[in-house]
């Protein structure tokens, strides 16, 4: 039985593709650049929002980035939820884990992760929720993983990774935890395959069939 649960956010609990699509062209209308298509900005998740930015403006120009960013967090501040929901099924799997310890580890920065669940009404489910202006490395670094681990006195093999990118699933193996990969996120089922995650599967229906399968 599994004694700790950590989610990544974007893809895996929540699907906020088309708002975070949405703020990426508006910050490329307002920084002169041509606005990209949906899946050219879905690829481009994942490592933060720096890292976002960056792809979206094609620069290494950290000014340019810089401002590229607060114009993204002002609008997205604004408009986070237009569209984003939880993904179906998410409520019954934090349901059906709700006796064991819960945590989220993303690398989209706060205010946002922790008003994005609160809005949704699940923050209360999680221990933590480390965000990716945490003082911890972003993932796939594993210091945070680790550190929960710790403070929960879980060992890793008590663990598992909920994600929907490579990033999770090296997050999870750089911390020695099995990881389960939904294949509704950001990242193409054919995409996630030769990765060869412990766990490929399509939503949180089959996941928690799998859950339950594997008395998690």
């Amino acid at each position: 039985m599994k004694q700790l649960i950590l989610y990544d956010l974007d893809g895996t609990l929540v699907d906020t593709r088309e708002d975070i699509v949405r703020a990426a062209n508006h910050m490329c209308r307002e920084m002169g650049a041509g606005e990209l298509s949906f899946e050219q900005v879905c690829a481009f998740v994942g490592w933060g929002l720096r890292d976002l930015v960056a792809k979206c403006l094609g620069t290494a120009d950290l000014k340019r980035v810089e401002k590229g960013a607060k114009i993204f967090r002002a609008y997205y501040q604004d408009h986070l939820l237009d569209t984003s929901r939880l993904y179906p099924g998410a409520v019954e799997v934090l349901d059906y884990f709700k006796d064991r310890k819960q945590a989220v580890l993303t690398n989209k920065p706060n205010p946002f992760s922790r008003i994005m669940l609160e809005r949704l009404g699940v923050a209360g489910y999680f221990v933590e929720i480390v965000a990716g202006n945490s003082n911890y490395p972003q993932k796939p670094d594993p210091a945070a993983v680790l550190a929960i681990m710790k403070r929960e006195s879980v060992e890793p093999g008590r663990a598992l990774f909920v994600g929907d990118s490579i990033i999770d699933l090296e997050t999870g193996r750089n911390a020695g935890v099995e990881t389960a990969i939904l294949t509704h996120g950001f990242m193409a089922e054919k995409d996630l395959i030769p990765a060869r995650p412990d766990w490929l599967v399509s939503d949180f229906e089959a996941f928690l069939q799998c859950a339950k399968k594997e008395g998690w």
